[in-house]
Order: C-alpha cells, then structure tokens, then sequence
C-alpha cells in the first residue's frame, strides 16, 4: 500500500472529519459508519451511484408503479408516479362511478326491496366501461414503463465512451419524444377536469340559450341614471356611507392589528416556550378569523344589533384586522435583527426593542398595508349591503329587485370610478413611501 505522510489528511481522519471516499482516495482504510440514520443514507448514496442497470428488467418493473424507478434509484420520479398513478385511479373511478346518497333514505324506509342499498352505482358498470378503464391504465403502465426503459439506456451509455453522434442517437427523433411522453400527467389532468366541468355543471349551451337576456340587462346597465345620483338616500349618500364604513373599519382593523401583528411575529415571539406557545395561540385565532367570509360576518351582526351600517362596520373591522395582522406580522419577520440586537446590546428593555429597533423599520409597510386593506375594505363594504348591512350594497340590491337597471348601472358605475381613484392614489402613496 502506498505510504501516505500528509499532516493534514492524517489530522482530519484522526478528527473523523472527512468523508469514507476521501479516505479510501488516501490509500487509508474506511471509516465505520456510525448510527443508524448514517448507515441508510450511505446505502442511498451508493445506490444512487452510476451502475449499469437492465432497461428491461426497469421497464417490466413498472408493472407496479414507481418501481422501475426505484430500480433505477430515481427516488423523486418513483413517488411522483405512485401518486400520479393512484391520482388516476380515484379520477377514473370517480368519472364512472356516481355516489347514490338516496339508498340510505330507502334503507330508512319501514320496507324496502334492497335491505343492503347500493350507494355506488356498480350494478350500472358496463364492460365497455370497465373495459375502457382498464384500457387506460395498461397503456398508461407501457407509456411508462417505455420511459423508464430509454431512461436506463441513456443512463447505460453516459458510463461507457461515447461520441456526439452516439448522444443525438440516443436522444432520439421527435416522433420519439412524442411516443414517450408522459401521458399519464395529462390523463391525470383531462380527466380531472373533466370531473370539474362535471361536478360544477358548466354548460355552455345554457348560456348562449339565455344570451338574449344577457343582452337585455346588460343594456339596462349600460344606460346610467344620472338623476339618481343626487336624490335623497340615493345614490350618492349611500356611496357616502359605503366609504365611511370601509375608513372606519379599516382604522378600527389596524389599531388591533399593531399589537397583534407582534405576538403573531415569529422573529420576536419564538425565543422562549412562553411566547412561543402565545404565538402559536394568536396565529390560530387569526386563521380561524381570515376563513370566516365578511358577508357571513355581517349576517352575524345584521341579525345582532340590527339592519344598518353599524353591522357592516364591526364585520369590516373584524376582518380588516385578521388581514392587516398577517401583512404586518409577515413586515416584523423581515426586519434587519441588527438594530435589535443593537439596542438590546445597550440594555435596552423589550418595549425599547419594539419602539427603537423594529417599529421604524416596519412604519414604511404598514402605511402600505393598511392602504391595501382599505381598497379590500371599499370592495367588502359594497356588497354588505346586499344583507342589510347599508351602503351602496343595499341601494344595488334594491334597484335590481324591482328590475331598475339602469339605476344598478350608475351605481356601478360610481363603484368603479372610486375603486380606480382609491387603487391609483394608494399605488402613489406606497411608491412614494417604500
């Protein structure tokens, strides 16, 4: 064996700092390798290693899915075809079965003529169908077990001597490329789509049947009433009150979200098990409060304290401050920690941390955020109405009621101008800001 003399190989073995590979180049004998997580992944790494592997025995093994790739040591290809193939078959099962959720009512009938109800229709099965499924999947196992096998063949030939003209070969015409697509994503996909478009009854002959009255009202809306606009409680008091409600909200929304925002701050709350677990407590809350919609808020309070623009108020301020927390939380978590460690090192108490090290960094974006949560807040605050909860909301709701469109359509159109001054003015606002 060769004599190997270097100091520092010889300190870094003693050390058990380098790896088997680079020991075994050394001349010096391998390293054992401790630990049972250690052990594996050394195994996975060894399998992974270039070595000649049979195409077909790849391919033949794709008869279960994913296992010619494992074969292959293409961990992240064999999960991704088990659960394309398992995808494939719960969509196809899904386009040709239909769940019957009436059996059980005939189960619960005193008599019935079926005491074990079908609740899927396998009795409506077809051989066609069957046969059709059953066509789909081999063909999709050949197209891959057709990959895998070209797979194995590329990966043969990188370990032996080759030539340009060898690789083009190998790559293939395109008529190639095209017969070993894989055709299981888009099976995957067609199908799944197919299920949407099914489930949510899209049904373009419907709409092409009642275009003419399409047509009618949308003629109703393109002609405006401008004599609505001044008229008492008309059009635009209730825009008015619509924008008084978002202001106020979003105010509201933003005085709770500053002390939420810092508990909901992983940055600064995650440094003990105390305010750790308050963390994970308001981040939950906060969740909870962003999955309720503002119009399910409003019917709440509608039903609470009574119709008007109160309730649309506390359901704009409750969900403003679920919004504005997050955004506010997520503007502490990217702040320079060199400030707070700064002011921390000159003994600086926690609330002269808040106060001197993370609220002038983030002052900047919460401007911006509460500017975005105002124009959320306009376009919520203009369809709380539709529940009663005032504003401009419950002026559209009635002047469609009662068939005046043209009405509908200078409320819409007053909507619209004041969305596109609110965007184009905070826009400027945050440009000149950031």
């Amino acid at each position: 064996m060769k004599e190997f003399t270097d100091e520092k190989v010889v300190t870094e073995v003693e050390q058990a700092t380098v790896s088997n590979e680079t020991v075994a180049q050394a001349g010096l004998p391998e390293l054992p390798v401790s630990g049972m997580y250690r052990r594996l992944r050394q195994s996975m790494r060894q399998l992974s290693k270039p070595h000649y592997r049979n195409p077909y025995l790849a391919a033949a093994l794709q008869i279960i899915p994913g296992a010619g790739y494992i074969y292959l040591a293409r961990w992240g290809s064999a999960i991704l075809t088990a659960f394309l193939f398992g995808l494939a078959y719960v969509v196809l099962g899904l386009h040709f079965l239909v769940y019957t959720p009436f059996a059980l009512q005939a189960l619960a009938t005193p008599v019935t003529p079926d005491p074990e109800p079908d609740l899927w229709n396998w009795s409506l099965l077809t051989p066609t169908s069957i046969l059709l499924v059953l066509g789909i999947l081999a063909l999709l196992i050949l197209n891959v077990a057709g990959r895998t096998f070209r797979l194995a063949q590329r990966n043969n030939l990188n370990l032996q001597v080759k030539s340009i003209d060898e690789l083009r070969r190998a790559r293939g015409t395109w008529l190639d490329t095209l017969l070993y697509f894989n055709y299981l994503a888009v099976v995957v996909i067609v199908l799944g789509m197919t299920l949407v478009v099914k489930d949510t009854e899209v049904d373009p002959s419907r709409l092409f049947a009642k275009f003419g009255n399409i047509l009618r009202y949308v003629g109703g809306l393109l002609n405006p009433a401008w004599d609505a606009l001044w008229t008492p409680k008309g059009i635009m008091y209730q825009t008015r009150q619509t924008l008084e409600v978002s202001i106020i909200g979003s105010l509201g929304g933003s005085i709770l979200a500053v002390p939420l925002s810092l508990l909901a701050a992983r940055n600064l709350m995650g440094r003990n098990p105390i305010t750790n677990v308050a963390y994970y407590i308001v981040r939950i809350i906060l969740s909870i409060v962003r999955a309720v919609p503002t119009l399910f808020l409003a019917i709440i309070f509608v039903a609470s304290v009574g119709i008007g623009a109160f309730p649309a108020v506390l359901a704009i301020t409750i969900f403003s401050a679920g919004l504005m927390t997050k955004l506010f939380s997520e503007a502490i978590e990217a702040i320079d920690w060199g400030q707070v460690e700064a002011v921390s090192a000159t003994g600086g108490s926690p609330a002269h941390l808040v106060l001197f090290a993370v609220i002038p960094q983030v002052v900047p974006y919460f401007i911006s955020h509460m500017l975005y949560s105002w124009e959320v807040s306009v376009h919520s605050a203009s369809v709380l109405g539709l529940v009663g909860a005032g504003g401009i909301g419950q002026y559209l709701n009635e002047a469609i009621e009662n068939y005046f469109y043209s009405k509908a359509g200078m409320a819409l159109l007053v909507v619209i101008v004041i969305t596109m001054t609110i965007d184009f003015t905070s826009a400027y606002i945050r440009a000149r800001i950031i």
